[in-house]
């Protein structure tokens, strides 16, 4: 007996590194388009006002779309029988076609209406090649272990790589696309090539996942029937924990979205198109997803989910409380600074929420064995990447109101001509900083002090909701949890014997 846990434990742990560690170029991938692609339209393409909101609308609508096909592929994922188990060949697939897509979207250089036209058909086949190896990707976590201190432990290291993934592209992207070290002198040239590096590290280390992962035998056995639209429907409803974590999961979503949303934007108004200062306040915010991802076990250890919750409510509204003292009192000079320690408060209460609220959609799937003898992971977990989407085109929806109010485009598109005259070698390198910096010191101030309001405002309406359902409607806290486990665990001896 010994032996054969000595030899679970290894597996175990082979697996936890060979899983979680190739998600940050995942998550540099998806970080590059999710984060970065609006900001590259921006100050790469000039834009009439209709054609900003027909690519928003394109945005809205294909993010809605891969919303809802999160749970068909969920389905088809639990429905695929092949020697390499139901996850491995759309984790594969997924990443392949994905990585060809996001070069091409990076790398063309259309113009106008017919760029409209491609980036809608583009954009969606993004979504639905992403969701191809999110669903795979994220639906194998929980078939590795069902012990929850080695789910904590998975799911924490997987969301430490993820972060780290972030926090490279926050950390590389804008360095390299804007400013000084901008790779080529204009950001047409620079996006086209950190999106080829991005995609080679997103495939080869999905190839890895796909090689080393052992999965436990109980994983890879093949379904006793095939699962329909109306069984996932199903699944989905009678799952009230599900439901309820989906929504706070939206909720928070929202909530961590807009500082990052409108941060580069706030940012280069403020300070100047510098890469260097987003790099700086996008790496203070995304390193608190890392420090998260080491403590979350032993602060999971010492307090309940409902306690973490509260403590990431409370940094939440610190955090932001200050960045909106800092924005309206602090002397220039430090105020730079002042934003990153806020962002890292702020990363940190975001990160924490997020994690509880992962751990918490987990433990729907044996919630949903315990009331059903299902597990059903690739469809529960398919909403995960559901929320995020939804949550993802109310996003854009807001994004594209504000910058529509305040005239954003105004500004970007003088900075995006002089961009395409760089890169066409019309003017020289100094020409064009000069020209950019004389586009943003005569921006009008209420653009800079209108995204600040609402990135303060808007994350604590969502946060604050998000707590106050968890604390209403979440009822599978750690105690229920390890009792539903235990009469698991008896029914199937019951069933051997």
């Amino acid at each position: 007996m010994k032996k054969n846990l000595d030899a679970e434990s290894r597996q175990f742990n082979r697996n936890k590194w060979i899983y979680t560690v190739p998600g940050l170029g995942r998550d540099m991938a998806y970080s590059l388009f999710s984060y970065f692609l609006l900001t590259y339209v921006l100050y790469t393409r000039q834009l009439t006002t209709k054609q900003f909101a027909a690519l928003s609308i394109i945005m809205i609508i294909c993010r809605i779309w891969d919303g809802v096909n999160d749970p068909i592929m969920g389905g088809i994922i639990e429905n695929t029988r092949t020697r390499f188990g139901k996850f491995k060949p759309w984790i594969l697939t997924g990443a392949v076609s994905n990585a060809l897509i996001l070069s091409v979207i990076f790398a063309n250089r259309v113009q106008g209406w017919s760029f409209v036209v491609l980036f809608g058909v583009l954009y969606l086949f993004w979504d639905i090649t992403f969701t191809m190896n999110d669903i795979g990707y994220w639906s194998m976590l929980p078939s590795l272990t069902s012990r929850a201190d080695r789910r904590d432990s998975i799911t924490s290291f997987a969301n430490l790589f993820a972060g780290f993934g972030t926090i490279m592209a926050y950390a590389l992207i804008p360095i390299f696309t804007a400013g000084a070290l901008t790779i080529g002198g204009n950001s047409i040239t620079a996006y086209a090539a950190v999106a080829v590096i991005i995609s080679l590290l997103f495939v080869g280390g999905q190839t890895v996942v796909c090689v080393g992962v052992r999965e436990p035998h109980v994983a890879s056995q093949p379904l006793e029937e095939t699962i329909g639209f109306r069984k996932m429907i199903k699944v989905i409803l009678r799952n009230d924990q599900l439901l309820w974590v989906t929504l706070i999961m939206l909720l928070v979503n929202l909530g961590g979205a807009f500082i990052t949303a409108f941060g580069t934007n706030y940012l280069y108004l403020e300070f100047g198109y510098e890469g260097k200062n987003v790099t700086l306040f996008a790496a203070f915010y995304a390193v608190a997803s890392g420090i998260i991802s080491f403590v979350y076990p032993a602060m999971a250890k010492k307090f309940s989910r409902a306690s973490l919750a509260g403590i990431s409510l409370v940094s939440s509204i610190a955090g932001y409380f200050l960045f909106a003292l800092t924005g309206y009192f602090a002397p220039t000079g430090i105020k730079l600074w002042l934003y990153c320690a806020e962002a890292l408060i702020i990363g940190f209460g975001y990160s924490l929420f997020y994690m509880v609220v992962t751990i918490c959609l987990t433990n729907t799937i044996e919630y949903n064995e315990y009331k059903t003898g299902s597990r059903d992971e690739a469809i529960i977990f398919s909403l995960r990447p559901f929320m995020a989407k939804m949550s993802s085109s109310l996003q854009q929806l807001i994004v594209m109101v504000v910058y529509m109010i305040i005239g954003m485009t105004s500004v970007t598109n003088r900075i995006s001509e002089l961009e395409q005259q760089a890169s066409l070698n019309q003017i020289t390198e100094s020409a064009k900083t000069a020209g950019i910096t004389e586009v943003l010191n005569y921006a009008p101030g209420y653009m800079a002090s209108t995204l600040r309001l609402v990135m303060v405002v808007l994350p604590l309406v969502f946060m604050t909701a998000g707590y106050l359902t968890m604390k209403k409607k979440i009822t599978v806290d750690e105690a229920e949890y390890q009792r539903m486990v235990s009469e698991i665990e008896k029914r199937a001896k019951e069933t051997e014997n």
